[in-house]
């Protein structure tokens, strides 16, 4: 190591209490909700759900990785909002990086309830698995894809 014996003995350099940086434009998924990820950052492995409910309408935007355990918040978020009057349910689930049937059975509770439902944006995974469960049922009640 070639450390001048002086810098051993110097103070250190001094910084501030607190280092202020001038706060970031929030981003937004492709309808409009606030999108905390930062492209950057590794993948969270933990879910995020967002929603926003006006009009009737409540707005779902999916985040991570969705399962039997994971879904199963979606169920009391949809009941709670069913019970606020609820009717339309948008999903936004171009950030989802795995899903299986349990997603599917959201959708489908949903519409069983005499809800609609359609996918705005979808992720890949997410898309081939709502292909699948039109392919190998009748289609799910009350849903339509918008766009992908």
């Amino acid at each position: 190591m070639n450390t001048p014996i002086d810098a051993i003995n110097a103070p250190a350099p001094s910084t501030p209490d607190h280092v202020t940086h001038p706060p970031a434009a929030p981003r937004t998924g492709a309808l409009g909700l606030l999108d905390p990820t930062d492209p950057s950052d590794p993948p969270d492995p933990l879910p995020r759900v967002r929603s926003v409910l006006r009009g009737g309408v409540l707005t779902v935007g999916l985040d991570g990785e969705f399962d039997h355990w994971t879904c199963a918040p979606l169920y009391g978020l949809l009941d709670a909002a069913a019970a606020r009057g609820a009717r339309h349910l948008v999903l936004d689930a171009a950030l989802v990086t795995f899903c299986d049937s349990a997603l599917v059975h959201v959708l489908d509770r949903w519409a069983r309830a005499g809800g609609t439902w359609e996918a705005a944006t979808t992720s890949r995974p997410v898309r081939l698995l709502l292909d699948l469960a039109r392919r190998l049922r009748p289609p799910l009640a009350g849903g339509k894809r918008v766009g992908t």
